[in-house]
């Protein structure tokens, strides 16, 4: 990396940890500039406001778990093709998300705050979702015969499970369970 690049990654850490600790209301330009060690001007020669500011760090922050989940879906299929009830119960063990407390789970609901009021970033959400929905679906093909339907159903589940896990009956290996069942009619 360079100097600029280890700047911008500095800065946009810097916001996606301030994010998860106080949330969007509580973050200011001069809050990131401070924790990042950096002047104010030094921030606003990068990002030119607070919104500039939220782009680039849901960019960053959705190419990092983009990124996170190849490389664990590489280490998953690394070295032989692995059973699909099996990969697809890694995936969705991998995508179910069950902590409130969870980095990730308090980042996407700052995300989804802030795009609820932000044209700009609600566009960044749809492309990263857009994306992710393309991604799963090449990587769901090479294991499923109908896998628009399975990232179809399975996307929306496993966004909505971050929010409401703690409140459903089911566990979650009982969850996948079911998924992996459900999962089974769709491909018959």
């Amino acid at each position: 990396m360079d100097k600029k690049e280890e700047r911008l990654h500095q800065i946009l850490s810097t916001t996606i940890n301030i994010l998860t600790e106080k949330g969007a209301e509580k973050l200011s330009m001069r809050m990131v500039a401070k924790s990042a060690n950096i002047s104010l001007s030094n921030l606003q020669y990068y990002y030119k406001d607070k919104d500039l500011l939220f782009i680039a760090t849901v960019e960053f922050y959705f190419e990092s778990c983009k990124k996170e989940l190849t490389h664990a879906i590489k280490m998953l299929t690394e070295g032989s093709t692995p059973d699909k009830d099996i990969f697809l119960e890694k995936v969705l063990s991998m995508l179910l998300i069950d902590s409130k407390s969870s980095h990730q789970t308090l980042m996407f609901q700052e995300i989804w705050t802030l795009a609820a009021r932000n044209k700009e970033l609600q566009k960044a959400v749809e492309t990263y979702y857009k994306t992710y929905c393309i991604w799963m679906i090449d990587l769901i093909s090479k294991f499923c015969s109908k896998p628009n339907e399975i990232v179809s159903f399975l996307i929306p589940f496993v966004e909505g499970y971050t929010i409401v896990h703690n409140v459903i009956p089911l566990t979650k290996e009982k969850v996948i369970e079911m998924m992996l069942k459900l999962i089974s009619i769709v491909e018959r």
